[in-house]
């Protein structure tokens, strides 16, 4: 079986925080900021040079183990993080930060920001629940009087609401947790074995559905 971190804005799985690095007026900020987006879309590997080290969540609360934080950024304890070695060893990066919370305190434990670069084409498009969005063109004035027309253009976006993605009966097959190919960067997908074995050691998620498989009504 398979299951999808959930996108919906009525049920999603982000919590507010970000690398301190990556924001104004620190030096380096553009640097790191860039840094940011790649983990948020898993585009490339990255180096232990690359990486900022202090994140701030933006809400003092109970962190689960394994979790999205602004743009995309996926952040685990470091119990969740020895289990996805177990089971992908060596596929994915993790890069041990300092997370704190606005008054400075810090959660238990060690915590490791995660690159997720591996894609895998597992989604039946047509049997899940997939919006058409057209845009119109928009036009913008600046202040200094120029003005710059954006075409409209369409997309394809994973319908969260409807929680009805479905996949093929192997797609747990190879590796355990990744980003689905052909969509949204923020479509991640994981493995049952996977799943039970958070389960099993007691480790909490942010929110999560169960995928269909293709032979399910």
């Amino acid at each position: 079986m398979t299951w999808v971190f959930n996108r919906s804005v009525n049920d999603n799985v982000l919590i507010a925080g970000g690398f301190f690095e990556a924001r104004k007026p620190h030096p380096d900020w553009l640097r790191y900021n860039k840094v940011s987006i790649v983990l948020g879309e898993g585009s490339r590997p990255l180096s232990e040079e690359e990486m900022p080290r202090q994140f701030r969540i933006e809400e003092k609360r109970e962190l689960p183990d394994m979790f999205m934080a602004s743009s995309g950024k996926w952040v685990v304890s470091d119990a969740a993080r020895q289990i996805i070695e177990e089971l992908d060893p060596g596929l994915h990066q993790f890069f041990s930060i300092d997370v704190q919370f606005r008054d400075g305190t810090a959660p238990d434990g060690a915590w490791y920001a995660m690159n997720i670069t591996t894609l895998k084409k597992e989604m039946i498009d047509s049997e899940s629940a997939i919006k058409h969005i057209v845009t119109k063109d928009q036009t913008f004035t600046s202040k200094s009087g120029v003005t710059k027309t954006y075409k409209g253009h369409e997309m394809f976006l994973v319908d969260f609401d409807a929680k009805r993605i479905t996949v093929g009966p192997d797609a747990d097959d190879g590796a355990n947790l990744w980003r689905e190919k052909g969509h949204q960067r923020d479509l991640i997908l994981f493995s049952d074995k996977l799943y039970d074995a958070l389960q099993e050691a007691g480790l909490t998620t942010a929110k999560k559905f169960r995928a269909r498989l293709s032979s399910e009504p």
